[in-house]
């Protein structure tokens, strides 16, 4: 048997003694299976330690390209500054590359970069595209882990995905709706969307129509998606509302408060709105109960996620690799939770 442990180190850590060690990794007779089977126990767990202590205090430089709206980037630049000081196993530094538009041969560049850089591992967010899975391949064949963040590129080269269950979270999102309409007769439910390209976002809306189908087959469901239209969005969304109020709106693409604003400019009664993310924004809307739910995930699980991921790659999978998904929370506004039952 081929290791590079001594007898002792064996016997200490399977709890035998050297003699029986010697036997078994000599091939004598005389040791029962189950014997056996405890020593080559040990020294997998001897190098699966082995391997952790390389880890310990290795310096991992780890790049960061996000498309997303400003206060998710805030957010995210808030949750690194928490979470990689607390990651024991290694040293982490990021470099970041945040923009609230990020066109896709620019990300394809960044990602080439990180390549040319030899990253020690990539946090993605981006829409899931023909030439971001090839770069992202790319990486993985250079040995580079990608992990998708918040959006996800299922049966592409990424390494793993931090963030919400999309679809689920649109099925909650349609749960909490049919609550905040319970008694209207064949309502209109607005949906709006950022950018369609993000497959989280067309999960939750897909999850969303699906429920609400099933759940409340009278509503009239209209889907709206953002794309360039930028500030004039909530305009075009409220313009849009006189010919059919809206009796709700599940707001997956942001500027909630653009979006109420421009009912109230246009003289219409503000729709049950259900938002993500809770960023200031959204907690401001949520205390003056300008909002009716928010449903969203904390960064620092995702970072911590991604970070994990990272160094079950480097390490060869002495260190765990942790499951895809991190936990789905909703917030309502205090009238309506009470002070202990705000989070859930």
């Amino acid at each position: 048997m081929s290791h590079r442990f001594s007898i002792k180190e064996i016997a200490h850590q399977a709890g035998l003694s050297t003699a029986t060690i010697d036997r078994v990794i000599n091939r004598r007779p005389g040791v029962r299976r189950q014997t056996a089977n405890r020593v080559h126990a040990a020294i997998r767990e001897l190098e699966a330690q082995e391997a952790q202590l390389a880890m310990s205090g290795r310096k991992l430089m780890i790049d960061l390209l996000v498309e997303a709206p400003q206060a998710f980037l805030d957010a995210l630049q808030s949750a690194l500054r928490q979470e990689l000081p607390l990651i024991q196993t290694a040293i982490f530094r990021a470099r970041s590359d945040l923009r609230a538009r990020f066109p896709t041969e620019a990300l394809v560049a960044g990602l080439e970069r990180a390549g040319r850089l030899k990253s020690d591992g990539v946090i993605l967010m981006a829409p899931d595209t023909a030439p971001i899975r090839a770069a992202v391949a790319r990486l993985a064949a250079s040995a580079v882990p990608v992990v998708t963040l918040a959006t996800d590129m299922p049966g592409s080269a990424r390494a793993g995905y931090a963030g919400l269950d999309n679809r689920l979270t649109g099925e909650t999102a349609a749960w909490l709706m049919c609550r905040l309409i319970a008694g209207q007769t064949a309502p209109h439910i607005l949906v709006t969307q950022r950018n369609d390209a993000f497959r989280g976002e067309a999960e939750r809306a897909e999850g969303f129509r699906a429920a609400m189908a099933r759940d409340r087959p009278d509503a009239a469901i209209t889907l709206l998606v953002q794309g360039k239209a930028g500030a004039d969005f909530a305009t075009q969304v409220a313009e849009r509302s006189h010919q059919s109020p809206p009796a709700g709106l599940y707001s997956i693409g942001g500027s909630n408060r653009a979006l109420v604003q421009a009912f109230a400019r246009h003289g219409l009664p503000r729709p049950a709105m259900i938002g993500h993310d809770l960023d200031p924004e959204n907690r401001a809307l949520l205390a003056d109960e300008a909002l009716d739910a928010v449903l969203y995930h904390e960064l620092t699980d995702d970072i911590r996620h991604a970070l994990q991921v990272f160094l079950s790659v480097h390490s060869q999978g002495a260190v765990p690799m942790p499951e895809n998904g991190t936990p789905l929370r909703v917030m309502l506004p205090p009238m309506m939770a009470g002070p202990a039952r705000s989070e859930a």
